[in-house]
């Protein structure tokens, strides 16, 4: 992905990105307002949430109660809420 990034939207991922370290480490309340805070910022200037984080969460229920497995050319994420999330394995 060779996109240019402005100041704004460089900030707004590493924002991202320290929220979702501080996720992992707080208590489950505390990471579901840690994942929406980090969702919103994306929203409010452009980004999206990284690939490897979309991994590590629910986008439903905002729980990093996650399981993940391989299945040939997919990887697949499964909440415990029942949500199924399925991504492209292969390398572009």
């Amino acid at each position: 992905m060779n996109k240019k990034l402005n100041a704004k939207q460089k900030l707004a991922l590493e924002r991202i990105y320290r929220l979702f370290e501080i996720a992992v480490k707080a208590d489950e309340k505390y990471q579901k307002r840690y994942l929406q805070l980090a969702k919103r910022i994306g929203e409010k200037v452009n980004v999206s949430v990284p690939k490897e984080l979309q991994k590590t969460y629910c986008k439903k229920c905002f729980s990093m109660n996650v399981s993940g497995k391989k299945d040939g050319n997919l990887f697949i994420v499964t909440c415990k809420c029942g949500f199924v999330k399925k991504f492209n394995n292969t390398k572009e």
